[in-house]
């Protein structure tokens, strides 16, 4: 039997469900109001999140480079898919043309599988912060190369969604039909690859990374609390937290649309006329709905939850302009000479450490206090002070001295590799 997709003239027949051309106004008001928070809040989220990065070079590392290449990921589907998305939703007949029919599912695909890649590099990145030895570490060329990689997979593995996807034109008695057709023999294949790639793949990646930074957070809580230094239980809670929620916000996320996925592939095998109902078009339409929610909320999990994020977006001229709260003044240092012998040396340098702590931590990044002996008043021990930046330090060294807070020497209790 000739299927009704094998021809166009239909002339002598009428269109066999309810001709109804765009939904009701109440509906296209409901589904714009609930969409433009959502694409408003993303546009904002991601663009302050790739401003802060530019603004700041002391946080152009590898994690907020990938963090900040999936800002520009979320950054395009927010601004292309959405409007495509909702044209598609409202009318009847697909008005979109052939050019939408080959690009809104090519972009959609194209942009969440480079975001998604993303979370799995800096999914990876954390692991080898707090598991894998220094050397595994992802580097700033690393980094920039998956940042590549992951724009050249995402448009590959979305190619046949170009190639496969058809528009088409039929001609009923009581009504023009236009709508974009899936090649059914060929795509229900290559979307098992295409969900793979976009949540089970991702998803176990993460599982195993976060599982395996929790071990080892559990493992050194242990033998901390055996020396009665319990400094690692806030950072296990923190690395629990992260992956409770990752995991459940991307599941919730993006699980509706893969099951949705293979059921709108079997109703369109089903379908004489190559068509889904209007009742599944309201769970589709949900489905891409939270899809579209992720790209918001990724700012919020992987920027605002850092410290990092937080002191600098406070300081964006935004924030300045709409929140000017009373700032305290930072009073200047000084450059002073210490005069001083023996046990005299190190009271008077804790003391002025500990009045400038504060101070320095806001100021600068960490120093080195460093003692230059005068050689003409060696037993008055006559020294002088001169602060400059150190990078193996986040206290002060006098000479071979710590003081202040001592060197990290542990990737597992530094929080920001894997906040």
């Amino acid at each position: 039997a000739m299927s009704l997709t094998d021809v166009n003239d239909f002339s002598e027949f009428d269109f066999p469900r309810e001709i109804w051309h765009i939904i009701a106004e109440w509906e296209v008001t409901l589904k714009v109001s609930t969409f433009i928070p959502v694409i408003l809040f993303g546009l904002i989220g991601n663009f302050l999140m790739l401003s802060i990065i530019y603004r700041n070079r002391v946080l152009r590392t590898p994690t907020n480079i990938l963090i900040g290449n999936m800002a520009v990921a979320d950054l395009a589907t927010l601004l292309l898919c959405p409007a495509m998305f909702m044209v598609n939703d409202f009318f009847q007949n697909y008005e979109l043309g052939e050019f939408g029919c080959k690009t809104e599912g090519f972009l959609l695909g194209a942009f969440l599988l480079t975001a998604v890649m993303n979370l799995v590099a800096v999914s990876y990145d954390r692991l080898t912060a707090i598991v894998l030895p220094q050397e595994a570490r992802l580097t700033l060329r690393g980094a920039k190369i998956v940042v590549c990689l992951t724009w050249i997979f995402g448009f590959s593995l979305s190619l046949p969604l170009m190639i496969y996807r058809q528009y088409r034109f039929r001609i009923w008695r009581n009504f023009d039909e236009k709508w974009c057709t899936e090649d059914t023999n060929v795509l229900p294949m290559y979307w098992h690859v295409l969900i793979s790639g976009l949540v089970w793949l991702p998803l176990g990646v993460m599982i195993i990374c976060y599982s395996a930074i929790f071990y080892k957070l559990d493992r050194y809580e242990a033998k901390v609390l055996k020396r009665e230094n319990p400094i690692s239980v806030s950072y296990k809670t923190k690395v629990a937290k992260m992956l409770f929620i990752v995991i459940i916000t991307f599941t919730v996320l993006r699980g509706p649309f893969t099951a949705l996925v293979f059921i709108r592939n079997q109703l369109l095998k089903e379908s004489k006329i190559n068509q889904i109902s209007s009742s599944f078009q309201i769970l589709w339409y949900t489905s891409h709905y939270l899809i579209f929610v992720n790209a918001v909320l990724n700012p919020v999990i992987y920027g605002w939850k850092n410290d990092n994020f937080r002191k600098a977006f406070r300081q964006t001229p935004i924030l300045r302009v709409f929140c000017k709260a009373p700032q305290k003044k930072k009073k200047k240092l000084r450059r002073k000479s210490i005069k001083c012998t023996g046990r005299k040396l190190s009271h008077r340098i804790d003391t002025c450490a500990t009045r400038r702590k504060s101070t320095l931590k806001t100021i600068f990044r960490p120093f080195v206090v460093h003692i230059e002996q005068d050689t003409e008043n060696t037993k008055l021990g006559m020294l002088s002070s001169k602060i400059e930046p150190s990078e193996g330090s986040s206290g002060f060294i006098v000479s071979n001295m710590i003081i202040g807070e001592p060197k990290k020497k542990d990737n597992v209790l530094n929080p920001e590799n894997f906040m």
